[in-house]
């Protein structure tokens, strides 16, 4: 690993060792998909590179790491992650010999005798009622096909919607709504109200 691409590493682990320092799991009180997907890319490092030289600088890292891999559902994909005392080596490549070809044995000519011709009697033709396939049956139609094109443009509305800032939605959204109830074509569109509860 070069040098660039180390000090790179250090400085990405560095932040997230002072984030856990506070933190058991990086979101809320219990495992999370967030820990899941970090832990599955320290696992590499773990398993391949991290020497217990290199992650003495990380030590919060190092125990969320074990704290995640102890689980028994995790356990089951890592498998065990022992410490790494060194680097280690590089496989070596080894020359691979290239297999002697065989000389290929021609087979013996045989000699071939001449195939007799059979002649295979005449399968009378298919009736005619058989020949004729069964047409598609159509498509039953869409009843919202039917309903008269809307001149609502509802592109218009969900740009005020989009672009708004939080700071200025309660007052924009005011003003969009009666904006919308104005425009709103009953042709063919249909509207209803929602009402969510938020978990506190």
């Amino acid at each position: 690993m070069s040098d660039l691409a180390l000090a790179d590493l250090k400085k990405s682990l560095g932040v997230l060792n002072s984030y856990l320092a506070s933190h058991t799991y990086f979101v809320g009180d219990s495992i999370t998909l967030a820990d899941i997907i970090i832990s599955c890319n320290l696992f590499q490092g773990f398993k391949l590179g991290f020497t217990t030289e290199f992650l003495a600088e990380f030590p919060h890292i190092v125990r969320y790491f074990r704290t995640i891999e102890n689980q028994p559902i995790v356990k089951k994909y890592f498998g065990d992650v022992p410490p790494l005392d060194k680097f280690p080596s590089p496989p070596t490549k080894q020359a691979t010999v290239a297999p002697k070809k065989q000389e290929e044995k021609k087979p013996k000519e045989v000699a071939q005798k001449p195939k007799e011709v059979v002649q295979k009697p005449k399968e009378p033709a298919p009736p005619a009622d058989e020949e004729e396939e069964e047409k598609p049956k159509p498509k039953p139609k869409n009843p919202l096909d039917l309903l008269p094109p809307s001149t609502m443009v509802l592109d218009d509305w969900k740009r005020l919607y989009s672009n708004t800032k939080a700071k200025d939605f309660r007052e924009v959204a005011i003003a969009g709504m009666s904006l919308f109830r104005l425009k709103f074509c009953f042709c063919g569109l249909s509207m209803c109200c929602l009402q969510f509860t938020w978990n506190n």
